[in-house]
């Protein structure tokens, strides 16, 4: 795989010092201890430093991530495409050449692995924490977005955008304004009922230049993948761990202006086509054949959010002063 664009230029801003530093010694000991995702008590095989610890009650595990073989071509195959096969049970194979191959069980409460070397390699728990885990989400009935998400006030702010926007860097900065963490790249909302978004990672992923502007060092900080100059910060102190209704959608817009409003209402026409292209892996989704399921959910966010807006990146204090401004009162 190419590695993934780097995000638009960062503003050289007087924002930038805003972001609150995490010291490297609040990332979570790198043991096999059951850990927890969405909520779910996660028991694996390989180490997965990226979750909190599971301090729930003695439930068996909601998931369980082995290592083992996992077979070139899954039975009765209905899709057959290089990285994804969907088995004619509904199990999934996910490869990546030189990383690992994964098999998903048709409920998502299972996971193989078997890993093309080192098992604990950053490379593999980057896609077993992605891709394979959208996967399971997507088995599970779950709406995955390609979104940072914040919370404020009990309520959660979903930031939706293309690789490269600068979703994780406006998450950076929020937190620094007293918002919370509750996502970062993957969102994951619960439509059953309302729209809640599931926490999942206390870590934000940040190139090294957009460590720089916000004042950061990357060292002692683990590469997301072996080849990008991209690195996982721990922000366990200001991580959500509980479930948070979705009030506010926005999605980043390179082609806002860059003077006047810096936001404006979509309507639904135009939120739904975004919604759509900001599921997290949209193809992978239409290969599982979830197409026409998830557009049910799709109207779901936008009801329990009442709509949702499209952004201009803030680009000075003033600006993220009134998305803050603007943030609050939508709740």
């Amino acid at each position: 795989m190419q590695p993934a664009p780097r995000h638009a230029t960062l503003p050289a801003a007087p924002i930038l010092p805003m972001i609150l530093p995490m010291p490297v010694s609040d990332r979570l000991p790198p043991d096999t201890a059951d850990r927890t995702f969405c909520g779910w008590r996660v028991r694996s095989a390989v180490p997965l430093p990226d979750l909190p610890v599971w301090r729930g009650d003695g439930r068996a595990p909601d998931l369980c991530i082995e290592l083992g073989p996992v077979p070139d071509r899954l039975p009765g195959a209905t899709v057959e495409r290089p990285l994804l096969q969907v088995g004619g049970d509904g199990a999934c194979r996910f490869a990546i050449r030189g990383v690992a191959a994964w098999w998903v069980a048709p409920d998502g409460r299972r996971v193989i692995m078997a890993p093309d070397g080192d098992p604990d390699r950053a490379d593999v728990r980057t896609f077993l924490l992605g891709s394979v885990i959208a996967i399971v989400c997507m088995r599970r009935s779950l709406l995955p977005l390609h979104a940072c998400c914040l919370e404020r006030g009990g309520a959660a702010v979903a930031v939706c955008g293309s690789t490269g926007a600068g979703k994780s860097t406006l998450a950076a900065l929020l937190v620094g304004r007293g918002f919370r963490l509750l996502a970062d790249d993957l969102t994951v909302v619960d439509t059953a009922g309302g729209a809640a978004v599931l926490p999942t990672f206390p870590r934000i992923k940040l190139w090294r230049d957009a460590l720089d502007r916000l004042g950061l060092s990357s060292e002692g900080l683990e590469r997301v993948r072996s080849d990008l100059e991209k690195f996982n910060r721990p922000m366990t102190a200001a991580f959500c761990a509980e479930p948070r209704p979705l009030k506010r959608l926005l999605f980043l817009d390179p082609d806002m202006p860059a003077t006047g409003v810096a936001w404006r209402r979509l309507t639904a026409m135009e939120a739904l086509g975004r919604i759509g292209v900001a599921v997290y892996r949209q193809q992978m989704m239409i290969r599982l054949g979830l197409g026409t399921d998830q557009m049910a959910r799709y109207l779901a966010v936008l009801s329990a959010t009442g709509g949702a807006y499209a952004l201009r990146r803030p680009e000075s204090e003033a600006e993220l002063d009134a998305l803050v401004a603007f943030l609050d009162g939508l709740a």
